[in-house]
């Protein structure tokens, strides 16, 4: 816990970040998982036998149900693996402090045409060589950057489910046959050096908070690692033991118990606040 002798970025008891243990099957999901790191996640979890960080969910209905905004990985492997409860941070969805951005895709092993063929092949899509990546217009998809510094943006409709469908068509393909990692930067020199197969930087529009209200509503979701979502605070390394998602309580029960829990941690000095950006290698 931060001292009472630094400045007002030291955090108080009430400052801290909300956690609460919530049934799995009200949490409402606004994007796809990613298959692949599912797979790894229900083999971590099952040999750790630990959830590291709680996913983020958000109150937005007033029904109870929370939006998840971060952590659809982790709640489809703890779905897998059959788990009735989860660890969450709650955030309020109104906090003008919770802003949402997007990722990028740094796309590996697949060839440059077949990526270029299969968008053109998409229903409702044009695709068109550009200097720049243009700002986002309604009928704007998503703009791709080689590593040669060519440049293609693809246009289909303004309509928002019809748009998240033709993106999910169209990442289909190196989800299922290339390597894709998200990232946050732009700069051709860094991602060729870091991606040395690199075929393509794929560069996303924004999304509201209006619009994750909105598919979700639908039952729409987003691609795998589109959404980014930056928060006033985050929970991270709460190590909770799966055995205890996995007992024979009830969730006021459970609850009673986390709260014993972070008082106990308060006490015993164990929360640490880093107010600066920060970079875990062991992910």
């Amino acid at each position: 816990m931060a001292s009472k002798r630094d400045s007002n970025d030291g955090l108080k008891i009430g400052e801290l970040p909300e956690l609460g243990i919530v049934p799995v099957s009200e949490v409402i999901f606004h994007e796809e998982p990613n298959r692949e790191r599912v797979a790894d996640l229900v083999e971590r979890l099952g040999a750790d036998g630990v959830l590291k960080n709680p996913p983020i969910v958000a109150r937005w209905d007033g029904s109870g149900r929370h939006l998840l905004l971060d952590g659809a990985n982790r709640i489809t492997a703890l779905r897998t693996l059959d788990f009735a409860h989860v660890l969450v941070q709650v955030i309020d969805y109104q906090d003008p402090a919770l802003q949402l951005s997007h990722w990028h895709h740094a796309v590996e092993h697949l060839p440059t045409a077949q990526l270029i063929d299969h968008a053109k092949g998409l229903a409702g899509v044009s695709v068109e060589s550009v200097t720049d990546c243009p700002p986002a217009d309604p009928a704007y998809l998503c703009c791709l950057t080689f590593p040669d510094g060519s440049k293609v943006v693809l246009r289909g409709t303004s309509d928002l489910v019809g748009k998240v469908e033709q993106l999910r068509d169209f990442t289909a393909l190196y989800h299922r046959k290339a390597t894709m990692d998200r990232v946050s930067y732009t700069n051709l020199e860094h991602l060729r050096r870091n991606y040395r197969n690199l075929t393509a930087l794929v560069i996303f529009p924004p999304f509201s908070k209006e619009d994750l209200v909105a598919l979700a509503q639908a039952k729409i979701l987003l691609p795998s690692g589109v959404t980014r979502v930056l928060l006033p605070k985050r929970a991270l390394r709460f190590n909770l033991q799966l055995d205890f998602l996995r007992a024979k309580l009830t969730t006021e029960e459970k609850n009673l118990w986390l709260r014993e829990t972070i008082q106990q941690k308060i006490a015993d000095k164990c929360i640490r606040f880093y107010r600066e950006p920060t970079f875990f290698f062991d992910e």
